[in-house]
C-alpha cells in the first residue's frame, strides 16, 4: 500500500529535522522525504505537526504458543506492541517453544507470516533445550533467520561452554545475549538482597550476583572478540563495569527496562507481587546509575522487559506468584515521562535507545531510522499528551501494572509497519 504522511516533525538517528516534512511510502519502503509532497491516488495521514519516529524495536519479548493460555502469544504480543509503538519484536529464548533448531525457527516465521503484520524475529537458544549443557544447532538457526542467540533467563554455568559459544558466534558475526544472574548466589532468591528482603522475610539476590556475571561476560568478550549483549542491567556496579569495558574497546552492549530506572525494591512493601520481576528491582542509587548510563551511552537500549502472566498468576502468595511484568503497552509512556519530563533526556535520545541501537545490535538492516530507502516502520506520537495508565485497557493478556493510575505523558497515535497501519488511536 502506498501512503503519504503529511506535516511530520521527524526525529531519527538522534536528530530532529528543522522543517516540517512529508514522507511518501511506496511498496513498504520510504521512497521520499521532503516538504510539500503532492501525489495523487494515495492514502494520506496528517501527522498534524506531531513527532514522527522510527518504530520501536524490542529485544527479547516473552512469547508463548501452544497451551500457554496464561501468557501472551504472537497475536497478543503484536497487538500490544503496535499500541505501544513497537514495529519490530524479537522473541526471548526464555519463551516457549524453545528455539533450539531450525524447525522451530521455521515454525515461528510461518506463524508470524500467517497471523500478524508486525516484524517478529526469533532469538535462538545457545544450548539444546536451554539447559546449558550442549550447544544447539546455532549455524542452521542463523541461516534460517534468528537474529541473535541467548539462553534467556538461564545463565550458562559451564564457562568453557560459554567461551566456545562466544568463539562460535564470531563465525557468523551474530550477537550473543547473556543474562546477569549468577546461579549459586541467586539460588531461591525472589527480591533484591537488602532491607526490604529482611523486612519481608524473603530470600534476596545480592548485587554481586549480577556484577560477577557482568565481569565474566566482559572478560570472555574481550578475549574471544565476540559481540556480546548483556540483558537487563540493574545495578550501579554492573553499569560501572560496562562503562569501563567500553572505554577499553570491548565489543559489548547492554540494555535495561523502564521498571529498572523508575521503581525500587521499596515497591515490594506489603508483598506487592506486581513488582516481582527477574532480575529484581534494586535501590535508588541503582536507578540513578542506570539513568546516567542511558545518558552517556553506557547502556545502549531500553527494552520493554515484557514478561507477562495472567492477573490470577500474580495475585497470590508472594513466593507462589510468577515473575514478570506487563509493559509493552506502556514502556514508551513510562520512558517518556520519567526520562523526558523528569530528567534531562530528549525525544531524540528515545529514538536512539528504542529504535536505532536495537536495530544495530540485532543487525537489522534498513530499520531503526526514518530514511529514504529504509523500511516504512514508523510511529506518530504526541509526546505531550497526558493519560492515566489503566491496565484494563492493555491489549496484552496481562492486565495489571505497578503503574496503575499513574499520570504519564506521551501517546502513540499511529503505528505503521511496512507501510500498513497496524494501530491508530482514532
Amino acid at each position: 500500500m502506498n501512503l503519504l504522511i503529511k506535516n511530520a516533525k521527524i526525529v531519527s538517528n538522534g536528530l530532529l529535522e528543522k522543517d516540517i516534512k512529508d514522507i511518501y511510502i511506496e511498496d513498504s519502503i520510504i521512497k521520499k522525504i521532503d516538504k510539500n509532497i503532492n501525489i495523487e491516488n494515495v492514502e494520506i495521514i496528517d501527522a498534524k505537526n506531531n513527532y514522527v519516529l522510527p518504530g520501536f524495536i524490542d529485544i527479547g519479548c516473552k512469547i508463548f504458543e501452544n497451551g500457554y493460555e496464561s501468557k501472551d502469544n504472537i497475536i497478543r504480543i503484536s497487538q500490544a506492541g503496535a499500541k505501544g509503538g513497537y514495529t519490530t519484536i524479537t522473541t526471548s529464548s526464555s519463551a516457549k517453544p524453545i528455539v533450539d533448531n531450525k524447525t522451530v525457527v521455521e515454525y515461528i516465521h510461518s506463524k508470524c507470516k500467517n497471523e500478524t503484520n508486525i516484524n517478529l524475529y526469533p532469538i535462538g537458544n545457545m544450548t539444546k533445550g536451554g539447559e546449558g549443557k550442549e550447544i544447539s544447532e546455532i549455524g542452521e538457526m542463523i541461516l534460517t533467520g534468528v537474529v541473535a542467540i541467548s539462553d534467556g533467563d538461564n545463565p550458562i554455568e559451564d564457562t568453557n561452554l560459554l567461551r566456545d559459544i562466544f568463539l562460535y558466534s564470531r563465525m557468523f558475526d551474530i550477537t550473543v545475549m547473556t543474562t546477569l544472574i549468577e546461579p549459586k548466589l541467586s539460588k531461591n532468591g525472589t527480591v533484591n538482597y537488602g532491607c526490604m528482603a529482611t523486612k519481608l522475610g524473603l530470600v534476596g539476590i545480592p548485587r554481586e550476583a549480577e556484577e560477577i556475571e557482568t565481569s565474566k561476560n566482559i572478560i570472555l568478550a574481550k578475549y574471544t572478540g565476540a559481540k556480546v549483549h548483556i540483558s537487563y542491567v540493574t545495578t550501579k556496579g554492573a553499569v560501572e563495569l560496562i562503562r569501563q569495558a567500553k572505554k577499553e574497546g570491548v565489543s559489548i552492549t547492554c540494555s535495561t527496562a523502564p521498571h529498572y530506572f523508575t521503581l525500587t525494591d521499596r515497591e515490594l512493601d506489603n508483598y506487592n507481587t506486581f513488582v516481582k520481576v527477574m532480575p529484581p528491582l534494586r535501590e535508588e542509587q541503582d536507578i540513578q546509575a542506570i539513568k546516567e548510563g542511558l545518558k552517556d551511552g553506557t547502556i545502549d537500549i531500553i527494552a520493554s522487559g515484557h514478561s507477562p502472566s495472567l492477573y490470577e498468576k500474580k495475585v497470590t502468595e508472594f513466593e507462589r506468584a510468577e515473575f514478570g511484568i506487563s509493559s509493552l503497552d506502556v514502556a514508551f509512556n513510562i520512558a517518556n515521562t520519567k526520562l523526558l519530563k523528569e530528567s534531562d533526556f530528549s525525544i531524540e535520545d528515545i529514538t536512539i535507545l528504542m529504535s536505532k541501537n536495537p536495530a544495530n545490535v540485532l543487525g537489522l538492516k534498513n530499520k531503526g531510522e526514518i530514511k529514504e530507502g529504509y523500511d516504512a516502520d514508523i510511529i506518530i506520537v504526541d509526546k505531550e499528551k497526558e493519560k492515566i495508565i489503566k491496565s484494563c485497557e492493555f491489549l496484552s493478556r496481562a492486565k495489571y501494572s505497578p503503574y496503575e493510575n499513574m499520570k504519564v505523558f506521551g501517546e502513540v497515535i499511529t503505528t505503521i509497519v511496512g507501510g500498513n497501519v497496524l494501530y491508530s488511536i482514532n
